[in-house]
C-alpha cells in the first residue's frame, strides 16, 4: 500500500471536529467503541417513543420530531437491526431529514455496526456535509468489519479532502495499521502525533502501544505507554499483554502491581493476562492473590478468568482446588474441558503410583466423554491432549476410538494431532499403526519427523530411523539436538559404534549442535552394551560437564555385569557423592558392595537411604482387560486363586524344558520390607509373571498382552517373557520404568538390553 499524503501539507493539527455540534470520545476499550453523540437539545425521554411503537408510527406514515431518530438509531445498534435502521433511513428520507448531518452521520454508525458497510459508504457519500466525526466514524465501521485497508484508504482520502484528524482518529487509524500489519504507516502516524504533541494522548498512546507490541518492539510499546498522560485500564492492559506477549512476565506483573497502586481498577482482560503470565512463571502465590481480588471485583463467575484461574492450579500442581473450581461450574466452555484433561495429563506424570495415574488417566477419559456429550466440538487441543492422556495409560483400545473420530471430524490433517498420535501408538507398543499415522500426515513439522525417527529407535528398528532422518534431510528439514538423540538411541541399540561417532561428529561439524548429556548417554549406553567399559569411560572424561547419576549408573551396570570389578568401585564412590535419589540405582550399589563383602559400604548405602528416604522396591504389576485394572503383587498370592498360579507353574517348566529358560532374579530387587526386619522369600514370583499368566487365561487368543511394571524387569523375568512369546506365540508388551519391551517370537525391541541387572 502507498503512504498515505504528507502530513506536513494539512497545516497546525486540530483537535475539535469542524461542527461545534458534534463531539468525540476516548478510545475507552481495545475494541474501539463507537462515536458517543450528545442527545439534541430539544429531545427529552419522555419524547422518545417505544422502538415497536415507532416502527408500527413510520409505517402508518405519521411524523416522528427529529430528536427521536437517534435514540431510536440506537436501540437498532443494541438490536443489531439492520431491518429496523433500513425502514428508519426510509422515514428519514421521506421526512427531509437526511439534510441533518447529525442524524445521517449517527446512521452511518448504525448501518457499520450492523456488519453493513456497503450502506454505511452510501450514506457517507450522500452527506450535505462531511465533518471529522463522520470520516472517524466510517473508518471505525470498517476497522471493526475486518477491513482495515479500506480504512486506511478513508483516512488517505480524509486529508486529502483537507479534514484535520482527531486524537481518536489518530487511534482508529494505528488500529487499522496494526490489522493490516503495516508498521511504516503506523510509524508515520506516530510521527505526525510527536510533531504536533498529541502522542501524549489516551487514544494514541494505547494503539501505538498495542501496534509496537505485536511487531515484536516491545521497548518502543512501554516507550508508548509511558508517554500517555492519563493512563486508563485499557492503557495498563495494553503493556501488560506486551509484557506477556514477549516473554517478560516479571515485568508485566509489576506493572500489573504499578496499575493497582495507581488505583486503576483491572478489568477481566487485565485479570486473564496476568492469570496467564503467573502460569508462564508458575506463580501460585501471586496467582491467588489475583484469585482474590477477582472475587473482590465480582469477577470470578466470569468464565474466561474461571478457566485462567483454573488452569494455573492445575500448572502449579494444585489439582483439588482446580477440581473444586471444574466441578462447581454450571457454564463451561471448550477451554475449560480442554484445561482439566491436560490437567489430568499432569496429574499423571506426579501421581504417586502408576495405579494412581491410570485413575487419573480414567478421570480424563470421562470428561473427553463428556465433552463430546455436551455439544462441544472437540478441536485440535482436545484430541492432542486425550491422545497423550492414552498413551501414558497405555490404553491402545481407547486411543484407536479417539483415532477414529479424529477420521470422522476431519482433525487429523493437523500436525499437532497427527504427532500425538505417532507417539501414542508408538508408547503403546504399536509400531506399526504409528508408522501408518506418519505417512499418512498431509504435512509434517520437525516435531513430527523427530517423534517417529524416537519410535523407530526405541522398538529397536535402527535402519528404519537412520534412512527415515536422511529422508527428513533430503526433504530440507533441519535437525536439532533431541532429534539426534533419537539417532544416536538407534545406533546405540544396534550396537553401531562407527556410525554412532559419525552422526555424533556430523551433529557438531555441519549442524552446529552442541552436544548435551542426552546425547553422551547414548554413545556411553553403546559402548557398555558392546562392553567396551573403558571406552565408555574415556567419553565420560572427555564431558564438558560432570556425569550424573544416570550416566554413572550405567557404566556401573556394565562394571557388574562384565565383573569390571576395579572401575565398578570408582563408579560406585562417584555415585555415592552424588548422593543418588533412584532406589534402583542404590540398590544397584548394595548389591555390588554385598557381593565384594564391603559391609561398611553396604552401611553408607544403607545410611544414604534412609536420609533420601527411598524404601526398597515395591515390586507390582498391573494389567488392563475390558477397561478394567487387575494389579499383581509378589505377596499377594491368595488375591489370584490357584488356577492362575498352577498355570504360571505349567510356564515355567515349559520354559525350562523346552527353551532353557533358567531363572535369573536378583534377590535384592526382589526384597519386599512390609515391616521392619520382615521379607518375603526369595522364590516368590516377580509380579510381571504374574500378570502374563493372569493375561493369558483371561484374554482372547490373538490379542496382545499389555503390562506396566513399576520397576525395572529383571534378567530372569526378560528371558520368561521371551520364552512365553515364543512357545505362546503371543505378542506380549511390558512398559518398565526404563523402557518399553516388545516380546515377539522369543525376542525383544530392547536387543536383550534390558535385563542388564
Amino acid at each position: 500500500m502507498a503512504s498515505f499524503p504528507s502530513f506536513a501539507s494539512t497545516g497546525t493539527l486540530k483537535l475539535e471536529p469542524d461542527s461545534t455540534k458534534h463531539s468525540t470520545v476516548s478510545l475507552l476499550t481495545r475494541k474501539s467503541p463507537s462515536i458517543s453523540y450528545p442527545k439534541s437539545q430539544t429531545s427529552t425521554p419522555s419524547e422518545s417513543l417505544n422502538f415497536q411503537e415507532s416502527l408500527s408510527v413510520i409505517t402508518d406514515g405519521s411524523k416522528i420530531e427529529t430528536s427521536c431518530y437517534v435514540p431510536l438509531l440506537q436501540e437498532c445498534i443494541e438490536r443489531t437491526s439492520f431491518s429496523g435502521a433500513q425502514n428508519f433511513h426510509s422515514h428519514i428520507i421521506k421526512t427531509g431529514t437526511h439534510q441533518d448531518v447529525f442524524v445521517m452521520t449517527f446512521l452511518v454508525n448504525v448501518y457499520a455496526k450492523c456488519g453493513s458497510m456497503e450502506n454505511a459508504q452510501k450514506v457517507f457519500n450522500k452527506l450535505p456535509r462531511r465533518n471529522v466525526v463522520a470520516w472517524t466514524t466510517l473508518m471505525t465501521g470498517y476497522v471493526h468489519n475486518d477491513q482495515s485497508d479500506v480504512a486506511i484508504s478513508v483516512f488517505q482520502e480524509m486529508l486529502e479532502f483537507g479534514s484535520f484528524p482527531t486524537n481518536y482518529t489518530l487511534g482508529i487509524a494505528l488500529n487499522a495499521c496494526s490489522a493490516i500489519n503495516s508498521v511504516e504507516l503506523g510509524k508515520q502516524i506516530h510521527g505526525y502525533s510527536i510533531k504536533y504533541h498529541i502522542d501524549h494522548d489516551t487514544s494514541v498512546g494505547n494503539s501505538l502501544c498495542s501496534l509496537y507490541s505485536k511487531f515484536a518492539n516491545l521497548d518502543s510499546a512501554i516507550k508508548a505507554f509511558l508517554k500517555i498522560g492519563e493512563k486508563n485500564v485499557v492503557s495498563w492492559t495494553a503493556v501488560i499483554c506486551a509484557c506477556g506477549d514477549h516473554s517478560k512476565a516479571l515485568k508485566g506483573l509489576r506493572f500489573f502491581t504499578e496499575m493497582l497502586a495507581d488505583n486503576v481498577e483491572p478489568n477481566e482482560f487485565t485479570l486473564t493476562s496476568v492469570l496467564s503470565m503467573c502460569c508462564t512463571m508458575l506463580s501460585l502465590s501471586f496467582g491467588v492473590q489475583v484469585h482474590c481480588l477477582s472475587i473482590k471485583l465480582g469477577y470470578e463467575p466470569n468464565l474466561r478468568i474461571r478457566n485462567s484461574i483454573m488452569y494455573l492450579y492445575l500448572r502449579c500442581g494444585r489439582f483439588g482446588e482446580a477440581l473444586r473450581l471444574f466441578n462447581g461450574m454450571e457454564d463451561m466452555s471448550l477451554v475449560t474441558m480442554n484445561s482439566i484433561i491436560a490437567g489430568y495429563g499432569e496429574m499423571m506424570e506426579l501421581a504417586k503410583d502408576d495405579l494412581s495415574a491410570y485413575c487419573n488417566g480414567t478421570e480424563a477419559l470421562n470428561v473427553f466423554s463428556k465433552l463430546n456429550n455436551s455439544g462441544f466440538k472437540p478441536d485440535i487441543y482436545s484430541f492432542s491432549s486425550i491422545l497423550t492422556v492414552c498413551s501414558k495409560m497405555f490404553a491402545l483400545e481407547q486411543g484407536e476410538q479417539v483415532h477414529a473420530q479424529t477420521l470422522k471430524t476431519g482433525h487429523l490433517s493437523d500436525m499437532i494431532v497427527g504427532t500425538a498420535l505417532v507417539n501414542m501408538y508408538n508408547k503403546c507398543g504399536s509400531i506399526e499403526r504409528a508408522s501408518k499415522a506418519f505417512r499418512e500426515m498431509s504435512a509434517r513439522t520437525l516435531i513430527s519427523w523427530t517423534s517417529m525417527i524416537a519410535a523407530f529407535a526405541q522398538n529397536g528398528q535402527t535402519q528404519q530411523a537412520l534412512q527415515l532422518f536422511e529422508d527428513m534431510r533430503l526433504m530440507g528439514v533441519r535437525p536439532n539436538q533431541v532429534t539426534f538423540v533419537g539417532v544416536l538411541s538407534a545406533c546405540a541399540h544396534a550396537g553401531m559404534l562407527n556410525e554412532a561417532l559419525g552422526y555424533f561428529e556430523t551433529m557438531q561439524k555441519d549442524f552446529k549442535i552442541k552436544p548435551v548429556m542426552d546425547h553422551y548417554s547414548c554413545l556411553i549406553d553403546m559402548f557398555v552394551r558392546l562392553g567396551l567399559l573403558n571406552e565408555a569411560f574415556v567419553m565420560i572424561k572427555k564431558m564438558d560437564f560432570p556425569p550424573n547419576e544416570s550416566i554413572w549408573s550405567l557404566l556401573l551396570a556394565g562394571c557388574k555385569r562384565d565383573g569390571k570389578t576395579e572401575l565398578g568401585f570408582y563408579v560406585a564412590e562417584k555415585l555415592l557423592e552424588l548422593k543418588p535419589k533412584n532406589t534402583e540405582t542404590c540398590l544397584l550399589l548394595l548389591n555390588m558392595y554385598k557381593s565384594a563383602d564391603r559391609w561398611e559400604d553396604v552401611s553408607k548405602v544403607q545410611e544414604l537411604m534412609k536420609e533420601k528416604r527411598l524404601k526398597k522396591l515395591m515390586d507390582w504389576s498391573w494389567i488392563s482387560i475390558h477397561d478394567k485394572v487387575y494389579s499383581f503383587k509378589p505377596d499377594e498370592r491368595q488375591a489370584y486363586g490357584a488356577e492362575m498360579y498352577d498355570y504360571l507353574d505349567q510356564l515355567l517348566d515349559k520354559a525350562k524344558s523346552l527353551v532353557g529358560y533358567q531363572s535369573l532374579e536378583s534377590f535384592e530387587l526382589l526384597e519386599v520390607e512390609e515391616e521392619e526386619g520382615k521379607t518375603l522369600p526369595s522364590n516368590v514370583q516377580h509380579s510381571e509373571k504374574l500378570a502374563v499368566a493372569f493375561g493369558l487365561l483371561n484374554m482372547p487368543n490373538a490379542a496382545p498382552i499389555r503390562i506396566i511394571k513399576n520397576i525395572s524387569m529383571c534378567r530372569g523375568c526378560h528371558n520368561f517373557m521371551k520364552a512365553i512369546s515364543s512357545l505362546n506365540a503371543r505378542e506380549i508388551i511390558v512398559r518398565d520404568s526404563k523402557r518399553l519391551h516388545k516380546f515377539v517370537n522369543g525376542q525383544c525391541s530392547c536387543g536383550d538390553y534390558g535385563g542388564l541387572l
